[in-house]
């Protein structure tokens, strides 16, 4: 289970959509709360100011958690969330990480956007940095958020998994797991496979088109096993198969069956490894610009 989460605030509206939306994780998965801000050598005579800033903000996200466990009737409610703000000078990316390991946090709550501007994913960004050295989960919001997964308003519960059959994209799923749990409502896990439609094309001959039949056939009794692993924890799920181009049929995907969270896989230290093939996991990144996605991290 998590219990501590690092909130980054760079003082930018778009930053806060991460706190509106730390305020209803905080409250529904009982989180302790730590807030950053990393100023620049050029800012450091800001220090005082930019400490007050934080300060009120740990304060009003304290207030507003509290305020949401008592109105969904948590059982915890006597217990209160604790919220914190700590303001250090250095590089963003390299400051969280350094925060994270010394804090012992289980998760880092970061915008895809915020002062760098609105072009998600650039080289070299804060976000793209974080997420692909640090060694816990990352929790990432996107500016486009909607507002129905920020309030816990959307017509199901569901929690999606992309999965190529490799051990390394099932890391995923004792994290969504864990999630949801941890929430204590019920949800949904979807699992969802993706297969390059490329196969299908290079399936010219009889016996081609048997083999492929036959995979797709292993690939169902994959799927079906995962689902009654996750079903013993108590758990409902199913499974989708996506024949595509595999990002976009993804994010079709998601259009079409809004989830209130994407939970990926990731190496530790080696960056997102690409599923199916290298870069559809960044493509899905900067696809998905309307739901919360959760970068499980398997260290290697």
């Amino acid at each position: 289970m998590y219990n501590k989460m690092l909130v980054l605030l760079d003082g930018s509206k778009l930053a806060e959509v991460v706190f509106t939306y730390a305020q209803e994780l905080s409250a529904r998965l009982n989180l302790t709360l730590e807030l950053l801000h990393v100023c620049s050598s050029q800012e450091a005579e800001q220090l005082p100011m930019r400490q007050a800033y934080i300060d009120h903000m740990a304060e009003i996200l304290q207030s507003k958690a509290a305020e949401i466990r008592s109105k969904i009737g948590d059982s915890t409610q006597g217990k209160t969330i604790q919220a914190k703000g700590t303001v250090v000078v250095g590089y963003p990316a390299e400051e969280i990480l350094k925060y994270a390991d010394g804090n012992k946090i289980d998760l880092i709550l970061l915008s895809s956007h915020g002062r760098s501007g609105i072009r998600i994913w650039d080289l070299g960004s804060v976000a793209d940095k974080v997420i692909h050295a640090s060694k816990i989960p990352v929790w990432l919001v996107p500016s486009e958020l909607k507002e129905a997964v920020i309030w816990d308003k959307l017509p199901k519960r569901t929690i999606v998994i992309p999965l190529d059959g490799s051990e390394l994209s099932e890391v995923s799923i004792p994290h969504a797991i864990n999630v949801g749990k941890q929430r204590g409502a019920q949800f949904e896990i979807i699992l969802v496979y993706l297969e390059d439609s490329r196969l299908a094309d290079f399936a010219t001959t009889l016996s081609q088109i048997e083999q492929l039949k036959a995979l797709r056939l292993s690939k169902k009794k994959y799927l079906d096993d995962l689902v009654q692993r996750i079903s013993k924890e108590g758990i409902n799920a199913h499974s989708e198969m996506l024949v595509g181009n595999p990002a976009p049929a993804f994010f079709d995907f998601l259009k079409n069956n809004p989830p209130q969270l994407v939970v990926m896989s990731a190496h530790g230290h080696t960056g997102i490894t690409g599923i199916l093939f290298d870069g559809v996991s960044e493509q899905i990144l900067r696809m998905v610009k309307r739901t919360p996605i959760l970068i499980a991290k398997s260290i290697m």
